[in-house]
């Protein structure tokens, strides 16, 4: 059985490079094409994550916030975040290339720099919304530090990890999270998400409803006793990313993980709500809800 998946797995991988090899020759504005009619097609194909989607924001700006907006309005939304999360996804075949051709636009930039003043390790708390690769374009040069969720295919993942803004980025799968406190005294940024479900996490709630998350941040921050930036990027209707550095939480501020996870939570919140179609809709963020 191992020998037929690896066999199996080696074979996607292949067709896995063919794509990315005819994707990667694209011009960048077709790339982007691409990527979009991909997430527009991917909306229909797969009813789950389509369903899931029209739920989760029906439950959150209808049913929360009272937005009352119409079943259209809903999929408008819907579709808008399935197209730019593909691009999103497809990202990183091409960052580069992407950052010469749409320079980003980085947003109070001084309090970045004023915390490296008085910090060399810091935590960057981001989320998936917008290209949310680029969250860290303005520590393209530090050390960084991130947990990520592996690829099941194996031969994907090692191709994956080799394009992860190459040489300075090391990741830590979260099955073998014990490997990122051997470098929990280096220099750089350990990058962290905690905007999904975590099934056996900490109880929180997320827009004003019951759910779990990693507190994994909050965790580490106080722990290591070092500040959280938050970071995130909206992507306008030119495809040029927009980076906002929103605010610094000092975790000594806080007393308890539990009041950190939901200071940040309560962040994350505002940012969604400000332009939802950059949110990934298409989770399971509330599993009990129907």
């Amino acid at each position: 059985m191992i020998i037929l998946k690896l066999i199996f797995d080696f074979i996607i991988y292949l067709i896995f490079l063919i794509f990315i090899s005819i994707f990667k020759i694209l011009p960048s504005k077709i790339k982007l094409k691409f990527s979009e009619f991909l997430g527009l097609f991917l909306y229909y194909l797969i009813p789950k994550g389509r369903k899931l989607s029209l739920r989760n924001l029906n439950l959150i700006l209808n049913e929360q916030y009272n937005y009352n907006l119409t079943d259209k309005q809903i999929k408008d939304i819907a579709i808008k975040s399935y197209r730019n999360t593909m691009k999103s996804f497809l990202l990183p075949f091409w960052i580069y290339e992407y950052v010469e051709k749409y320079p980003p636009v980085i947003h109070n930039i001084e309090l970045l720099e004023k915390l490296k003043e008085t910090n060399d390790r810091i935590v960057l708390a981001t989320l998936h919304y917008g290209f949310f690769h680029m969250s860290m374009y303005p520590i393209i040069d530090e050390q960084m530090f991130i947990i990520i969720r592996p690829v099941p295919n194996k031969f994907i993942e090692t191709y994956m990890n080799k394009i992860r803004f190459k040489k300075n980025m090391l990741s830590f799968t979260e099955q073998n999270i014990k490997l990122l406190f051997k470098h929990k005294k280096s220099k750089g940024f350990f990058i962290m998400l905690n905007d999904v479900r975590k099934p056996n996490g900490e109880k929180v709630n997320f827009f004003n409803l019951p759910t779990t998350a990693s507190g994994f941040t909050a965790f580490f921050s106080m722990r290591e006793k070092l500040p959280i930036i938050v970071i995130h990027n909206e992507v306008d209707s030119n495809n040029i990313c927009n980076i906002y550095i929103n605010e610094i939480i000092h975790p000594e501020n806080y007393t308890n993980e539990s009041d950190l996870t939901d200071r940040l939570l309560k962040v994350y919140e505002k940012i969604i709500l400000n332009k939802p179609e950059q949110w990934y809709w298409f989770q399971d963020r509330w599993i009990n809800k129907k």
